[in-house]
């Protein structure tokens, strides 16, 4: 779904996985389950394209599950929030506040993707990364000034005309509400979150 000419949505993936396209590059922001890959890998090869880069928002499966195959397919710079690298990585476990959440979580797990980059060493002009953690440590939401449009992960969704997060899987709910604040106050920009539809912010 093409949202504008700049900003695309991959269809049929678990977790929303946005293509931006910047400077004659391919940014994919997010690579849902792993069934999502097959669904991200048609998209590029039917358009004769391959993403230049990854972004994730954060390391839950439904949003790093597809990682390992477009890293194979197609070997993109892939920037993950440094506290959470190491998760990509391999090398430590998601935190967990236990119930549903916990057995989800640990029943299904990504295949670990060692080439991924500390966020930090990210220099990308006109992108800004926000500190939206809280739903994880890391959560990240990255902000396009000329585009006017932040993608939100799991940080934020609108429903009514209300806005909130997923208790359920957020780990720190206090730092869940001051993100979505943050977020909030960054007026007249489109948010694309990582499920439901994209919103205006008042």
């Amino acid at each position: 779904m093409k949202y504008s000419t700049n900003i695309e949505l991959i269809d049929g993936t678990m977790a929303n996985c946005y293509i931006v396209r910047k400077s004659d590059k391919n940014i994919l922001i997010d690579t849902g389950m792993k069934s999502s890959s097959k669904k991200i890998i048609e998209y590029f090869k039917e358009n004769r394209e391959k993403p230049d880069m990854v972004l994730i928002t954060h390391c839950h499966i439904d949003h790093i599950g597809g990682l390992y195959d477009i890293e194979s397919n197609f070997h993109p710079l892939i920037y993950v929030p440094d506290k959470e690298a190491p998760i990509a990585k391999g090398i430590e476990k998601m935190p967990s506040k236990g119930g549903f959440a916990s057995m989800f979580t640990g029943m299904v797990k990504a295949r670990p993707v060692t080439s991924v980059r500390n966020l930090s060493e990210l220099n990308l002009e006109g992108m800004i990364a926000v500190d939206t953690k809280g739903h994880t440590p890391g959560s990240t939401s990255y902000y396009f000034g000329e585009l006017k449009a932040i993608f939100v992960g799991d940080s934020i969704y609108e429903k009514d005309g209300k806005f909130s997060f997923n208790k359920s899987f957020t780990l720190d709910q206090e730092n869940a509400e001051i993100s979505i604040k943050k977020i909030l106050e960054m007026h007249g920009i489109t948010a694309y979150p990582g499920h439901g539809k994209p919103f205006e912010i008042p």
